[in-house]
């Protein structure tokens, strides 16, 4: 067959038409085709290389245009030209539906989730009502803080007074895409403050924006923690964004900072992040493990400009270095009005929101948690629209039933009362069983009355399900997992239909080598993994089981058959031994883990063993709640004496941390320790001091005071003078002691150690001291000396007062090091100090260097008359140092 003169044209132009023409193949491929140069399959065949490539795609075509003849030939070379002109505009109309179409995928992909199905009509008819603002803080940059507490401790210390600037989703919302500048920005979140759901609302409100000039690229790390081999950033994107495909290489290099990237859950990432050490990556299309991927965009090497957006839970912040944050938000979560207004959205009728928020209002523990968005929902949920979940269902308990019953109310209070959840426990079980009776599919039949006189039967057919999601809860809250798959679902003879779909939410984790999908699954919250756990561990202990029992893989038959022969002795010798045993067992988990994270699951579990508490899962428990195994003799007591003793001793351990013992007293209130509400109420007095009797400060515990104050965010001055409050007691404090803008600890017997103890306060990052005020305290040189290496670290504190410490003319000198490098001091009061004219020289010479302080007390010192005129001669050459003085 001849060789055309367009065939040979073709073949010596083929270096510069792959060069050239291969960002055109789409266009050029559809113009081909409809002249008839080539074929359907040619097409298939084509596009099939397309894998390898665009250029090796174009070397394709040519190979066909070259077997398809001359005629094909001439086609090509003839709509060339056109194809050029037009691919601009077409590629900008093109290009511009791709855009909406994203648009539209992700606002789908990003829809509100209702786990219960609770609202989906009113989510589908008026979306915009369903979002009920929330509160954050931003700042630039942060500091890294240690995890000491389960992260819950900590919400209601993010609505203290702040340094760092207050703003709303709006301002979230311009500063991300409406504003030029590029970086890293991160939002910080408890589980459950609303992080995915602030992501969500984020991605929605951009599709529906016209004004924004950003594209939005949204990857969670759940999704990424799939990515087992290695890949390119443009594959990743391209695989993910299939639509955007065509384009996607022009805009990944022609304008980074056109793109906002979030990247949502960082705390479930499962690989590390070696930020030292990860080979830098600047090339798109180089392959690389996903890990070196998401260490390269952070570090601005990939898509220089590109603005990221990472979420996370707190214990996670730090895997990114501080340097690299550019903007940092924390997810405060929902103010007081925003909780009210919430419940108001949520309920079906303002009567109902009202009954809820008066329930919650009316104790602190919940209103503290309710901070948390979550937490409002799962509230909601457990009251059902205002109705009480309690003890209805008692009318058709038994005769011994009904008698507990009967007891546990009497010693509580009024009935009216007793209709509404106390404590975190009581809600938690509402939750559960609110769930079982209004919530699985196939119990939406009959009145709210009859479904609750229904409830044992429903709770005792339900016990097995909820059993084994207790077990795998445990197991899991043990190994810190919160992530399952379904060969764990299966080793606890769970499925995943009926029941364990309304507590699991399920996630699919593609297996790329297979291209096959497999099923995973975690917990609607992580509060609610802690609950189960509880839960399954209280029925095991109250069954006479050990609740490690059933988390272990088989060992034999023999040794099986040993343990279940031991089990069962246990169950008839000293089954009241036994069963503390395993209380106990359950609260040392919580004093091992330092990071706090059993901290909840142990308040869970106090909050079980309180008869009151247990009966709202009447049903549940086998043959009612076993008192005998709760207390040796009869007593009107709701709590078990044994547990409260146990809880007492833990605060007297010299063993147990500060944040653990404050965990102590919620497990107290918890367990409805009867004389907790009454201590607390003399720590009130001491508050708004109406006492300052310290001759009872022997029999006081200073961690309920830490309980207290963290139930009292709104406090931000606390006095404690004169209460006795030795360095044993401060160090009981220090979880709280930092977030208070003033703190007067003047008369207390402190000493060098509480200086100790007081340097900790003040090198905490979350340090919002302005005013310490620690007046004759008994601190000396050596306490000063250790307060005054913390103050040379700390930027917060402005007012110093402490008059009568006896810090003599060496404390002096160590106050003039601190003024030598100190810029934040404004005012340092130092009356009675034994202080004469050689510590005044040492501090006016440290004075000439600096220039911030502006107020000096130095009344009642060892001054000469000489002394006294060189200091006032002192001053009168600085008018913005005002130097108090006199022999």
């Amino acid at each position: 067959m001849a060789v055309g003169p367009c065939s040979t044209e073709i073949q010596q132009r083929r270096v510069e038409l792959v060069e050239n023409y291969s960002e055109h193949l789409t266009c050029l491929l559809d113009v081909l085709f409809n002249v008839g140069a080539v074929t359907e399959e040619d097409l298939s065949f084509i596009r099939g290389s397309s894998v390898r490539g665009e250029r090796e795609c174009m070397r394709v075509l040519l190979d066909v245009l070259n077997g398809r003849g001359e005629e094909s030939c001439r086609a090509f070379l003839y709509v060339l030209p056109s194809v050029l002109d037009e691919t601009p505009k077409l590629g900008r109309t093109s290009r511009q539906e791709s855009l909406k179409k994203h648009k539209n995928i992700l606002a789908r992909q990003h829809g509100l989730v209702d786990y219960l199905n609770i609202k989906r009509h009113a989510l589908e008819q008026d979306e915009g009502r369903c979002w009920t603002d929330i509160t954050f803080s931003r700042q630039a940059g942060y500091a890294s803080s240690s995890q000491c507490r389960h992260e819950s401790a900590g919400v209601g210390d993010a609505f203290r007074t702040r340094a760092d600037e207050i703003c709303i989703f709006k301002d979230v919302f311009e500063n991300l895409l409406c504003n030029t500048a590029s970086g890293v920005n991160m939002l910080s979140g408890v589980a459950g403050s609303g992080k995915t759901t602030v992501v969500k609302r984020l991605v929605r409100e951009w599709a529906t924006e016209t004004n924004s000039s950003k594209i939005v690229l949204s990857l969670s790390f759940r999704e990424l923690n799939l990515i087992t081999q290695e890949q390119s950033l443009q594959d990743l994107l391209s695989d993910h964004y299939s639509h955007l495909k065509p384009f996607l290489h022009e805009l990944l290099n022609s304008n980074p900072t056109q793109f906002l990237l979030i990247l949502d859950g960082l705390d479930e990432f499962c690989y590390p992040l070696n930020f030292e050490h990860t080979p830098k990556c600047s090339d798109p299309e180089r392959l690389q493990p996903i890990q070196a991927i998401v260490v390269n965009l952070i570090k601005g090497n990939l898509l220089p400009g590109v603005s990221i957006f990472l979420t996370s839970r707190p214990h996670a912040v730090s895997k990114v270095p501080p340097v690299l944050v550019s903007q940092f938000y924390s997810l405060l979560g929902f103010s007081v009005a925003q909780q009210k207004q919430y419940f108001e959205q949520n309920c079906s009728s303002p009567e109902a929101a009202d009954a809820v928020w008066a329930s919650v209002s009316s104790h602190k523990p919940l209103l503290l948690m309710c901070h948390i968005p979550a937490f409002c929902w799962i509230v909601s949920t457990a009251l059902h629209d205002g109705n009480s979940c309690l003890y209805p269902e008692s009318i058709s308990a038994t005769p011994g039933e009904k008698e507990a019953l009967e007891e546990a109310n009497s010693s509580v209070g009024p009935s009216e009362e007793n209709s509404k959840p106390v404590t975190i426990s009581e809600i938690y079980c509402c939750f559960v069983k609110s769930i079982l009776l209004f919530h699985v599919q196939g119990r939406s039949e009959g009145s709210h009355h009859t479904r609750l006189q229904h409830a044992p039967r429903v709770l005792g057919e339900m016990q097995p399900v909820l059993k084994s999601l207790g077990a795998m809860a445990f197991k899991g809250l043990l190994e810190r997992r919160f992530i399952f798959e379904s060969s764990d679902l299966n080793s606890f003879n769970l499925d995943s239909t009926k029941l364990s779909q309304v507590f699991l939410s399920e996630i699919l984790r593609e297996d790329r080598a297979s291209l096959t999908f497999e099923k995973g699954f975690h917990f609607i919250h992580t509060s609610v993994q802690e609950f189960l756990a509880a839960l399954y561990y209280i029925l095991q202990s109250l069954s006479g089981s050990d609740p490690f029992s059933g988390l272990k893989t088989s060992t034999g038959y023999f040794r099986s058959a040993c343990k279940q022969m031991a089990s069962t002795v246990n169950k008839f010798s000293r089954p009241h031994r036994l069963f503390r045993r395993r209380i106990k067992k359950a609260l040392r988990c919580g004093e091992r883990h330092q990071s706090g994270h059993m901290d909840l699951f142990c308040r869970f579990v106090c909050g079980l063993l309180v008869p009151r508490t247990r009966l709202i899962l009447n049903g549940f428990f086998p043959d009612g709640p076993k008192m005998h195994l709760l207390r040796c003799q009869p007593s009107p007591d709701p709590t078990p004496p044994f547990l409260v003793h146990l809880l007492h001793s833990q605060l007297q351990s010299s063993t147990l941390s500060p944040e653990r013992k404050v965990n102590v007293c919620h497990c107290l209130y918890e367990a409805q320790d009867p004389g907790l509400s009454q201590r607390l109420q003399s720590w009130m007095k001491v508050l708004s001091q109406q006492s300052s009797d310290q001759s009872g400060s022997v029999n006081r515990d200073w961690s309920e005071l830490a309980f207290l104050l963290q139930l009292s965010p709104d406090l931000q001055v606390l006095n404690l003078d004169a209460q006795g409050l030795d360095a044993e007691g401060l160090s009981r404090l220090l979880p709280v002691l930092p977030l208070f803008s003033t703190l007067s600890l003047g008369q207390n017997p402190l000493g060098p150690e509480g200086a100790s103890v007081l340097s900790l306060i003040l090198r905490n990052p979350d340090c919002r001291i302005q005013r310490l005020w620690v007046v004759a305290t008994g601190l000396g040189c050596e306490g000063l000396k250790i307060l005054v290496e913390a103050l040379k670290e700390n930027r917060t504190v402005t007012d110093l007062r402490m008059a009568m410490n006896k810090i003599g003319d060496v404390g002096a000198g160590y106050l003039a090091e601190l003024l030598r490098e100190n810029r934040t001091l404004t005012d340092i009061r130092l009356r009675d100090n034994l202080v004469t004219d050689k510590g005044a020289e040492v501090l006016m010479a440290a004075l000439k260097e600096n220039t911030t302080l502006e107020y000096l007390w130095l009344f009642d010192n060892k001054f000469t008359k000489d002394g006294v005129k060189k200091l006032k001669e002192f001053a009168k050459a600085r008018p913005n140092l005002d130097i108090k003085v006199c022999v």
